[in-house]
C-alpha cells in the first residue's frame, strides 16, 4: 500500500507540473530526452548518463505502444533514480511483475495513462473494451483497477491477469 501511495503521489505531482497526463510532455518538462532506434526484441530502456536521463523506444513501436513503453520507463526514472545508477533498465519483455521495480514501472504507467473517471465511468464493461477505447494494453487497465481497489474503490478485478502484456514482438 505504501508503494502504492508513494507511485500515486508521484504521477499526480508530475500531471500537475507538466499539466498533462501525457508521457512525452512530462519527459520535456524533466528534461529527459527520447530517442528511436531500432532495438530487434528490446520494447524500450531507460538509461542516465553524466546525469543526462535518457528513454531509447524501438522505433518498430507504433504510437500507442511508444506511449505506454514511454510512460513505463518514465516511471523507472522517476521511481527509481538510486537503482539507475547501477544500471540501465532493458528487458525483451517489458511489463513482467516479477520484480519490484518491474511491478511498480507498471502501476506507474497506469496510474498515468489511465484515469479514475474512465474505469468508473466505464466499470461494468471488461477490462478489453475499456482497453480498446482508451488504446492501451488492457493489462495496463488492470493494474488501474489493482490500485484502485487498494484505495477503497469498490473494482471487480480477475484473478488471473498477464502482467507481460508487451511480451510479443512489436
Amino acid at each position: 500500500m505504501a508503494a502504492i501511495n508513494r507511485i500515486v503521489g508521484a504521477v499526480r505531482e508530475l500531471v500537475l507540473r507538466a499539466g498533462s497526463h501525457d508521457p512525452f510532455k512530462i519527459c520535456e518538462e524533466l528534461d529527459i530526452r527520447i530517442r528511436y532506434h531500432e532495438l530487434g526484441s528490446i520494447k524500450a530502456y531507460y538509461f542516465c548518463q553524466s546525469r543526462i536521463k535518457n528513454i531509447v523506444i524501438n522505433s518498430s513501436a507504433d504510437e500507442n505502444q511508444r506511449k505506454v513503453l514511454c510512460a513505463h520507463e518514465l516511471g523507472h526514472a522517476v521511481l527509481h533514480e538510486r537503482i539507475v545508477s547501477q544500471h540501465t533498465f532493458h528487458e525483451k519483455s517489458l511489463f513482467d511483475s516479477t520484480t519490484p521495480t518491474e511491478y511498480e514501472a507498471n502501476l506507474f504507467a497506469a496510474e498515468l495513462l489511465v484515469c479514475d473517471e474512465d474505469i468508473l465511468e466505464n466499470k461494468n464493461d471488461s477490462f478489453f473494451s475499456i482497453a480498446s477505447r482508451l488504446c492501451v494494453p488492457s493489462a495496463l487497465v488492470d493494474f488501474k483497477c489493482r490500485i484502485m481497489k487498494s484505495r477503497g474503490y469498490d473494482i471487480h478485478i480477475p484473478e488471473h491477469s498477464d502482467s507481460r502484456f508487451l511480451k510479443d514482438d512489436i
